[in-house]
């Protein structure tokens, strides 16, 4: 049997208290009421040591002992016990409306679950018809490992923690490298889905509560009643799961708050922008045209992947990747070299073979790399974040061709995509944390940044700067997340050209195609908000804008 962090440890001069819990608990955790042999033989005691905690027990209202059939079971005053912590748990208080709110929008029983050990349970609950509440209903206890719950609760936690506990409860899963992947995508995403989950059956959803210190409290969890809902459907759930458990945390003083994104706007999408044929991507990032095969690349970051599109003949394709990639590059050999979780490694764009170089940041197991840029001497440039996207936890890291690493001393919260201006002088950095555009002074030669200000600033309620490009007259485009556009600005940020998208958050854009005028745009749905994607159909697909713009070619690394 697994370790519990649960498991009794004895308290020198308190065991005659320590023997009576035992009882208290051994009848608690009973299906109904059982027997003095049952109890005997569950916490292996003599018979007249248990006769008389049981009297103690029955005389404190603790236990009831019913004289006709023979049986014990949970008194009166543990249940009023129960019921005043209940009434008085902060994390009811906080979770109570957002799970009446779900369970009426989602039509199923939300339920609300915590850790104890090895195990999770349900502590508290809402159904969509109120007639139900005057049902008694029952959840078993379930192992931490087979549940939605427990792997959201897991996925929540830093990595040493998670795996500090994995350690108590099964040696064996700490060493999983899948389960591991599974956790990191589920601290990604935010939520987690099990697809049945093994101790219910049942396709599950969850997503975690958290406190002032980010460390998962509670889990909301929906239990799907349609055995074959599809992937949309599920993730669809997840984002609600999401953004309830975001609500609830708020309530117990912990800012979790998401990325603005506005309501779409009464202007219709640019005539120039058409949705390609591609599919959709989780979260569409860093597309990067390569003139050699006339192709666009980009990744999909949270059901990592490689993606190309062929402009010729329309006809894309998808490549899996072991782990989450988020930035990519063109090498001088025709590789493409990757970022994400674990570093960095070179991508065959043919075969798709991936094979790992290294990781500058093996002291932040919750990071990962993020979108990257070349600069004019062939150095990558790319920005690290949280995995949950905590803030203040990125840093910006430069790559030579001897895959020498530097750390550099920017104001970095959550850098992505660096681009260079045409004459070297200049690169631009995204930050996500700082909802703007921050400048830099740079030294070519010496590859080192310096004087970091303040180009271009998110306007209130319209979404942030995310993925940029540079063209050939020196302006910047850039991918504005959640504010359904392209934006282009002079480089003193001057906003000269705005293109409306039929989608609310792009991320990234690269110039690409015949004669370099056509901006491909990628875009994510899995992060939109829920209720948009009826809204925005064409979310998650790659987009192409006609502009009188023409971009620059890619640098190429190393």
């Amino acid at each position: 049997m697994a370790k519990s962090s649960a498991d009794p440890v004895d308290t020198p001069g308190a065991q005659a208290l320590t023997k009576g819990l035992d009882v208290l608990l051994a009848i608690g955790a009973a299906d109904g009421p059982v027997r003095f042999g049952d109890i005997a033989e569950a916490v292996k005691m003599p018979a007249a040591s248990l006769h008389r905690l049981l009297a103690a027990l029955v005389s404190r209202n603790l236990i009831r002992y019913d004289r006709r059939r023979r049986r014990y079971e949970i008194g009166v005053r543990v249940l009023e016990l129960s019921r005043r912590s209940l009434d008085g748990s902060e994390i009811i208080r906080a979770a109570k409306p957002e799970m009446a709110r779900l369970s009426r929008s989602v039509g199923s029983t939300i339920l609300l679950m915590i850790r104890d050990g090895a195990d999770v349970f349900v502590l508290d609950f809402d159904d969509p018809d109120p007639s139900y509440g005057r049902l008694v209903r029952l959840w078993r206890r379930s192992p931490v490992m087979e549940t939605a719950a427990g792997r959201a609760l897991l996925a929540a936690m830093p990595r040493e923690n998670a795996l500090e506990l994995l350690a108590e409860i099964d040696p064996a899963a700490a060493g999983d490298a899948r389960l591991m992947s599974e956790l990191d995508m589920g601290k990604a995403l935010g939520y987690v889905v099990c697809r049945p989950e093994a101790a219910s059956g049942r396709v599950t959803v969850a997503a975690a509560i958290q406190d002032s210190d980010r460390m998962p409290l509670a889990a909301i969890v929906v239990m799907v009643d349609t055995p074959a809902a599809g992937v949309e459907e599920l993730h669809d759930l997840g984002r609600m799961l999401v953004e309830a458990a975001r609500r609830a945390s708020s309530q117990i003083g912990v800012d979790l708050s998401a990325p603005y994104v506005m309501r779409q706007p009464a202007q219709p999408p640019d005539s120039s922008v058409t949705a390609l044929p591609t599919g959709r991507d989780f979260v569409g990032e860093s597309p990067i045209w390569d003139d050699r095969r006339k192709k666009l690349f980009w990744v999909d970051v949270l059901a990592p992947a490689l993606r190309w599109f062929d402009p010729a003949d329309q006809q894309s394709g998808r490549i899996a990747l072991p782990a989450i990639t988020a930035g990519l590059a063109l090498d001088r050999q025709g590789q493409l070299v990757g970022c994400g979780q674990g570093g960095f490694s070179l991508i065959d764009p043919d075969s798709g073979r991936v094979s790992a170089l290294f990781n500058p940041e093996t002291d932040r197991p919750d990071n990962r790399f993020n979108t990257a840029g070349v600069d004019p001497r062939g150095r990558i440039w790319a920005g690290t974040m949280a995995l949950d996207q905590a803030p203040r936890r990125g840093r910006l890291y430069s790559i030579d061709h001897s895959l020498l690493s530097r750390r550099h001393p920017a104001p970095a919260g959550a850098p992505r995509n660096p681009v260079f201006s045409l004459d070297g002088s200049r690169m631009y950095v995204a930050d996500a944390d700082q909802a703007g555009v921050q400048v830099y002074d740079f030294d070519v030669e010496a590859g080192v940044c310096s004087n970091p200000r303040l180009l271009i600033e998110a306007e209130a309620g319209a979404g942030r700067p995310n993925g940029m490009t540079i063209d050939s007259e020196g302006h910047l485009w850039i991918a504005w997340v959640g504010g359904w556009s392209v934006r282009r600005y002079d480089p003193d940020g001057r906003l000269v050209e705005k293109i409306s998208l039929p989608v609310p958050m792009p991320t990234g854009c690269a110039f690409g195609g015949a004669g370099s005028h056509t901006l491909y745009v990628t875009n994510t749905y899995i992060r939109m908000p829920p209720g948009l994607s009826a809204e925005a159909p064409a979310a998650g697909q790659l987009l192409s804008i006609e502009t009188r713009a023409t971009g620059n070619a890619v640098p190429r690394c190393w």
